[in-house]
């Protein structure tokens, strides 16, 4: 298998993703994948767009949930990411004569993200196997806790039986690794952040790079070449991201403020 960068949850954070790509550069890898989220709560959606569009395999860009909320209605988020998702809209729409700045190929594009690529027995979506955009699955779950009432134990029995082998998610920012029989969850440190494939079916948090909520602020990606997985951290200008959001009248500045507890 080729030797790929696994990137989620960019959230129009330009510092952030610059930081990543050039940390990416120096890895050697024959692709990057995206697993979503590219705008959303940041203050430079129109900037990720582009960017994403420049690097990222053709056909390896899935949507995620504030991508599908920024072309139609953020249903069921917070005041902040409804305010941010309905700002992003007005800044990425397609007008009768955006095809002159590129706006309409941009956006055509997000309208037309898939939810999940299979390739062999890797699955890749933004939030889980049974629910592409939305679902959480997280650390609590297999310690059998749920915030949302769900039965912790069925959901990950239902996620787990749509997984191949290996699915890779984003989504909930916090990255680290699921296994599949006892649901046991690792973490980075736990892991020294590298993972090697074995005979286990796994469902992989590659973390997030605009919006860490691990407590450690740094952006996180993986890479992935088939048997291992590394995850690597990377330091950005938190600052210049905040004062953008701060500077923006449409974004909160607790969405500023999180970036430097990473959280």
């Amino acid at each position: 298998m080729a030797r790929i960068a696994i990137i989620s949850d960019i959230h129009s954070n330009i510092a952030a993703l610059e930081a990543v790509l050039k940390d990416i550069d120096e890895q050697k890898v024959d692709a990057i994948y995206c697993l979503g989220d590219v705008v959303g709560y940041g203050p430079q959606p129109v900037e990720a767009m582009t960017r994403i569009l420049d690097i990222c395999a053709p056909g390896k860009v899935l949507l995620g949930n504030h991508d599908h909320a920024s072309i139609y209605e953020p249903i069921g988020f917070n005041a902040a990411a409804r305010g941010a998702a309905l700002w992003t809209n007005k800044q990425i729409r397609a007008g009768l004569f955006s095809w002159l700045s590129g706006k309409k190929k941009r956006w055509e594009w997000l309208k037309a993200l898939p939810t999940t690529i299979t390739e062999g027995d890797v699955l890749f979506v933004h939030a889980s196997p049974r629910n592409h955009l939305e679902e959480y699955v997280l650390e609590e779950h297999t310690q059998g806790r749920s915030y949302l009432g769900e039965d912790p134990r069925q959901l990950l029995e239902e996620n787990f039986a749509l997984v191949p082998k290996t699915c890779f998610v984003g989504h909930t920012h916090r990255p680290g690794v699921i296994t599949g029989g006892d649901f046991t969850w690792h973490g980075l440190k736990q892991l020294n952040y590298r993972w090697t494939i074995d005979q286990r079916k796994v469902i992989v948090n590659v973390g997030s790079v605009g919006q860490p909520r691990d407590q450690d602020p740094r952006s996180c990606y993986v890479v992935f070449d088939g048997t291992s997985i590394e995850w690597r951290r990377v330091a950005y200008d938190i600052d210049a991201t905040k004062k953008m959001i701060y500077d923006n009248p449409h974004l909160d500045n607790h969405l500023g403020d999180r970036l430097v507890l990473g959280r």
